[in-house]
């Protein structure tokens, strides 16, 4: 289950136990647990994660087993992402941290937990954060013909040929980079949404500019590479 905000409105005390017989505060048990941060960086075009203790993260506890089940107390980790909240009444709680996506967003990572008498622990939260949460990849492949004054020089892989990527039904590019090493470009940090991916192709002759355009490339999925199929074959002049 995850919680689709990411705030929690505090009540008194006395309020919160006119309203609830069983969860609250005013009892004599305790609960405590750990959260773990999942870090999704960019620049290194792997989805690769780095995970630790969630230090002076925002932990928030629901008295009920119910998200609209809005009144609760909230608390911060420690150095060591322990969280803990004292003086509860035994019954079901939810407690929660919260996820921050790349467009500013949050959602939270819940457990469900009951409290009995004495120390209880919860399973441990693991939140997510960094540029590369939420988002995917587009990887595409550029092979060059090279012409000198209308006769053909060499060709091989597209190296530093810029490629422009757009947003499908929009004129403007929003982002543009150079291909790499063996022609390969990679559009980063991309939201969900339909995008279409351009390069530029001199004619061999007159030195013209066209744009070769890839199909509409749609992501649904985040935390994957949409890798084109077909390589772009442009000309230079050089």
């Amino acid at each position: 289950m995850k919680i689709r905000f990411c705030f929690l409105l505090l009540l008194p005390v006395f309020m919160l136990a006119s309203c609830n017989k069983d969860e609250g505060i005013g009892g004599s048990s305790s609960l405590e647990g750990y959260v773990y941060k999942v870090m999704h960086q960019d620049d290194n075009f792997s989805f690769r994660k780095d995970t630790f203790p969630a230090v002076r993260e925002d932990v928030y506890l629901i008295f009920g087993d119910r998200e609209d089940d809005f009144y609760g107390e909230d608390v911060k980790t420690d150095q060591n992402g322990l969280y803990r909240f004292d003086y509860l009444r035994k019954g079901d709680y939810i407690v929660y941290a919260c996820s921050d996506f790349v467009d500013g967003h949050k959602v939270g990572e819940t457990k469900n937990v009951t409290v009995h008498k004495g120390l209880n622990r919860a399973d441990t939260i693991f939140i997510h954060g960094g540029k590369a949460y939420g988002t995917a990849m587009i990887q595409g492949t550029i092979h060059a013909t090279y012409y000198h004054n209308g006769d053909y020089r060499d060709e091989g892989p597209g190296v530093g040929v810029r490629v422009y990527i757009r947003h499908a039904g929009e004129i403007a590019s929003f982002d543009d980079i150079r291909a790499g090493e063996n022609g390969v470009f990679i559009f980063q940090k991309l939201l969900p949404g339909d995008y279409v991916i351009s390069v530029e192709t001199e004619d061999r002759n007159t030195e013209k500019v066209d744009v070769v355009n890839s199909g509409v490339i749609r992501i649904g999925e985040t935390g994957k590479i949409y890798i084109i199929p077909e390589t772009f074959r442009v000309s230079v002049s050089v």
